[in-house]
């Protein structure tokens, strides 16, 4: 077997004569869900661990009847049925990650909710998406959720304790359907501005993207992953979905806490790491992170922009395992950088575009940078193969790889000249005690607009705001040149990404 893409599928069964005649018998049982994907699992990794998550641990052998039984609860005790619209509103555990595979066998539309959304965003987002059902944790109940829902509700404390009467379940059947229902997330988490992407939990048009995963990266020679990311973050999900699909170990857990993370990734033996770049960083600040992290192979950044030099810190820690994926979640995934590419160029590369995407630069400036524009077979529902653009300026080199120069709508007027706070971001985390920085413009009566900064610096780090300042001259123009910086620990949202304001 010549082909890389050919021996992958074959040693997960999926062209096996047995391995392919059996994922159809799954398909056919379950439909083109979720759950078939968990069914199929279950025969080829039956002893293997399939979560570990808090103090539940499950097998592949034992995750697939506690997926069927949630699904009978949810038909029987909640009346959920195909068609309807559920919120889950849910942290990372075993039974937010059992619920994705129960509502898509029952062929509902899942709604998956950011948990930094506040009450009275999230009333409104309930009422304009006209939810059947809301699906949550208790303990974001205080946080996010309204006095009064406005749709029937359920929670994931009160769908733990009817699994422990499973006995009661044994006769329910639930209704045969063909194929699931649309999964969205909402975009726009960072700035507070919501936009639904949703898609269909159809599988073919999700195939390019798996096959870079097993062809460029190898996933499937890994055995087990950590998702430190979110499931309503559209990677945490995907990164969920591909792992069950090739029957790893994922390992989760409701908050992301630098030790408590690399505590799970040494007991654990963790070797795939997807993650966005402000978490990676974080980690490897902590004491003995190299040391911790010793058994990961594979570290797949994606989510937010990945700097330079977390890159080189990275990869003088573990050697070359770091890879740069890139999308939005209106397209999808579409770009990578191998370990390679990250260290072939000066500055981080988005690596250019998988088979299957055909991405595009316009409105291009003199200097070769233009907004990107891109068109693939997996966008959200309603774009696929339609042109679209990400909002991102990009520039593109001779060699076809992509830069990322910053993003349009952030594009600040400065004394008369366009500047943009990512550019600046990107050379201020340059200076090696700056550990992150959020750049962005403010009113000045001069200048009618001025950049301010907020730095993170690494623990114990004396830098001062004018020493931070003169090292900057030389780097950036006068109208990028912050004129007023803060240090301080920068807030991130749970998706591990900075806040915007």
């Amino acid at each position: 077997m010549r082909f890389p893409l050919f021996r992958a599928l074959y040693k997960l069964h999926y062209i096996t004569p047995l391995g392919f005649i059996r994922l159809i018998y799954c398909f056919l049982c379950e439909g083109l869900t979720i759950m078939a994907l968990v069914r199929f699992s279950r025969i080829y990794h039956a002893k293997e661990t399939a979560f570990v998550s808090e103090e539940t641990r499950l097998t592949y052998e034992e995750l697939y009847p506690q997926a069927v039984l949630l699904t009978k609860i949810l038909c029987k005790e909640h009346g959920l049925e195909k068609g309807m619209k559920v919120g889950v509103l849910c942290r990372n555990h075993a039974v937010s990650a059992l619920l994705l595979a129960a509502l898509s066998r029952l062929g509902v539309h899942v709604r998956l909710l950011n948990s930094d959304i506040m009450s009275e965003k999230m009333e409104k987002l309930l009422q304009s998406r006209k939810m059947d059902c809301l699906i949550y944790d208790e303990e974001l109940s205080e946080k996010c959720l309204p006095a009064h829902l406005p749709c029937k509700s359920i929670t994931t404390e009160a769908l733990q304790t009817q699994m422990k009467e499973s006995g009661r379940y044994d006769a329910v059947k639930v209704p045969h359907i063909y194929r699931g229902g649309q999964i969205a997330v909402l975009t726009g988490g960072s700035s507070g501005n919501y936009k639904e992407a949703s898609r269909k939990t159809g599988l073919f048009q999700f195939l390019p993207p798996f096959f870079a995963l097993l062809k460029v990266i190898r996933i499937q020679d890994y055995s087990s992953v950590f998702v430190a990311l979110p499931f309503y973050h559209g990677f945490g999900l995907g990164v969920l979905i591909v792992a069950m699909a090739m029957g790893k170990k994922i390992c989760m857990s409701r908050h992301f806490h630098t030790e408590e993370a690399l505590d799970r990734i040494a007991g654990e033996q963790v070797e795939v790491l997807p993650i966005v770049p402000t978490m990676l960083s974080r980690m490897w600040q902590a004491k003995n992170a190299t040391d911790r992290m010793k058994t990961v192979r594979c570290i797949i950044s994606g989510g937010d922009r990945l700097d330079k030099k977390l890159v080189e810190e990275t990869h003088a820690h573990l050697g070359p395992v770091l890879y740069n994926l890139y999308g939005t979640s209106e397209a999808g995934f579409f770009m990578m950088a191998t370990p390679t590419d990250l260290d072939a160029n000066a500055e981080t590369t988005l690596g250019r575009p998988i088979k299957g995407v055909e991405c595009d630069v316009r409105e291009m400036r003199e200097n070769g940078v233009g907004t990107l524009w891109v068109r693939s077979k997996w966008a959200m529902i309603g774009a696929q193969n339609q042109w679209q653009s990400t909002g991102d300026l990009m520039y593109k080199n001779e060699q076809g790889y992509f830069f990322h120069r910053g993003i349009a709508k952030n594009m600040v007027v400065c004394g008369g000249e366009n500047v943009y706070p990512e550019g600046v971001e990107l050379v201020v985390n340059q200076h090696p005690e700056v550990v992150g920085s959020k750049v962005y413009g403010v009113p000045d009566s001069d200048f009618g607009c001025v950049l301010n900064a907020t730095v993170e610096l690494r623990e114990g780090s004396a830098l001062t705001e004018q020493e931070l300042k003169e090292w900057l001259r030389a780097k950036l123009s006068r109208a990028e040149l912050p004129h007023q910086i803060t240090f301080k620990k920068l807030d991130v949202l749970s998706t591990g990404k900075r806040k915007t304001s």
